[in-house]
């Protein structure tokens, strides 16, 4: 075979192999037919990635700025800052079987209220539950007197109520109530929320029965240290 022959034929070859390697790139790169799951989740750290971007995938990391995010800060003045919520008869849905609460929110009295707007359909209300549950121990256990009140802002009682009756013995098991209407829209106004904020949002009540702070979003286990040190400097 002469030369020139040999040199044409190897670089024939490489061109196939380039071919070949990107459009194996290029296939894992797409997301299966019909799978929305894999199709919005992080790409799976493959040969064609350099090895450093393989191992911040692996590892899920976000940024490469390395800088610590700051902690949020929760219970700035709200808008409803002194003000105080509505006394009119709010409904209440429970499980089977479980007391139901009173026709009205037990504020003031001495202590403080945590009041938790929530709805059976939203999963952070449902995870935070428990945690809030806790918090009200702790809390208690460190001098500061504070009761629960949960909110639930289902459109669908029977949705809140199946949810109620799955829960535990110790865990919520009956709720005042607000559908969708004048009361819910009252009662949201009265503490400067949103009529379609998002869930869930804590209002916190003082002992004297004026608001006096609102948190967007779930409490998480980081939030304890930071609201016991809120709670007792007022």
């Amino acid at each position: 075979m002469k030369p020139d022959t040999r040199l044409m034929l190897g670089i024939l070859g490489l061109s196939t192999l380039v071919t070949l390697t990107l459009g194996a790139c290029e296939d894992d790169a797409k997301p299966a037919a019909g799978k929305r799951s894999e199709a919005v989740a992080a790409p799976k750290p493959s040969a064609c990635a350099t090895p450093s971007v393989a191992k911040a995938a692996s590892n899920g990391a976000g940024s490469t700025s390395g800088a610590p995010k700051a902690p949020r800060r929760l219970c700035l003045p709200p808008a409803a800052d002194g003000k105080s919520l509505p006394a009119a008869k709010l409904d209440h849905v429970e499980a089977a079987g479980a007391t139901p609460v009173a026709d009205r929110l037990a504020v003031g009295g001495g202590k403080w209220t945590w009041v938790n707007l929530w709805a059976a359909w939203c999963a952070p209300c449902r995870e935070e539950i428990p945690r809030l549950q806790a918090f009200a121990k702790r809390f208690s256990g460190a001098g500061i007197p504070i009761q629960l009140a949960f909110v639930s802002l289902d459109d669908d009682e029977r949705q809140a109520r199946k949810f109620l009756g799955d829960q535990p013995a110790a865990g919520l098991r009956a709720s005042h109530w607000l559908p969708e209407g004048a009361a819910r829209t009252g009662f949201l106004e009265s503490a400067k929320l949103k009529a379609d904020a998002a869930l869930p949002l804590q209002v916190l009540v003082d002992p004297s029965g004026a608001i006096r702070c609102v948190i967007d979003g779930a409490v998480e286990e980081t939030d304890y240290t930071q609201l016991e040190a809120w709670l007792k400097g007022r």
